[in-house]
């Protein structure tokens, strides 16, 4: 534990260095690409209403089929003056049909190919609150990605992990299809379709949080009200470092650029927010 805080100054070091190799995988969950403004466009108004949500949920069924997996959501809606309206939304999803190997699953010394899916929302829509029938709506555009990981474990006499290397391979599904995420009225279940694959994604809502303040985008977990990301956080990401779906205990929390490993990137990302 003692090695943490140099682990963590040399990400602070290097989060200027990487910013662009981070940008390169794909747009990292926070990157609010898709903020809609529609009204007078008075960006100098005070704010009337505003509401944010974050919500973690288990996918549990792709049409008829068991998989497990996760799904992330998070959505701010501005109104200004009453007419001017402003959201911004992200959301990302993976899943596997590897039942017997959950994405979480800890490091294992055998080598393996791990088969998953992964889906984000490249452009929103509407994000609404309460709306009729629905607890929760979020539409708009969305990529679905197949991944294949091959991973290679190298252990030392004693049969500890010395170093593991994976292969990576991901086939676009379907690119920017309109797709549509739905709480209804009254329950805990969500639904994902996307246009283009045969089955929706079903689960069950995790957590999930609305608030009228801004809430932490980088904490880990969902305690204290979205507070000061700390050293504990990034303590765990240091814990996970490495971690891939399927091998290491991987959180997709802890991903935020989403390409599929918990890496330099991601703790660089959270150390240059430590404290904020």
């Amino acid at each position: 534990m003692k090695k943490i805080p140099a682990i963590i100054l040399s990400a602070i070091i290097a989060v200027s260095i990487l910013s662009l190799a981070a940008s390169a995988y794909a747009m990292p969950f926070m990157h609010w690409k898709a903020f809609q403004n529609m009204g007078n466009g008075n960006s100098h108004a005070a704010a009337t209403q505003q509401s944010f949500v974050r919500l973690d949920g288990f996918i549990s069924m792709w049409g008829d089929t068991n998989v497990t997996g996760t799904i992330q959501v998070q959505s701010r809606t501005v109104v200004v003056n009453n007419t001017d309206i402003r959201q911004g939304s992200s959301a990302t999803a993976m899943w596997t049909t590897n039942t017997s190997r959950a994405i979480n699953a800890v490091r294992d010394r055998e080598n393996f190919t791990y088969n998953f899916y992964t889906a984000r929302l490249t452009n929103a829509s509407v994000s609404s609150l309460n709306v009729t029938g629905y607890s929760f709506f979020l539409n708009g555009t969305w990529s679905v990605y197949n991944v294949t990981s091959s991973f290679t474990v190298t252990t030392d006499s004693s049969g500890s992990i010395t170093g593991f290397h994976r292969s990576q391979d991901a086939v676009a599904l379907v690119t920017n299809a309109y797709g549509e995420f739905k709480i209804a009225s009254g329950e805990g279940n969500f639904t994902l379709t996307i246009t283009g694959i045969d089955d929706s994604l079903n689960g069950s809502v995790r957590v999930q949080k609305i608030t009228t303040k801004m809430f932490n985008p980088f904490k880990i977990n969902n305690s204290d009200n979205f507070a000061t990301l700390t050293k504990a956080d990034v303590s765990t990401i240091v814990t996970a470092f490495g971690a891939s779906p399927g091998w290491g205990n991987y959180n997709q929390n802890m991903d935020y650029n989403f390409n599929y490993r918990v890496d330099i990137c991601d703790l660089a990302t959270a150390a240059a927010n430590l404290n904020s």
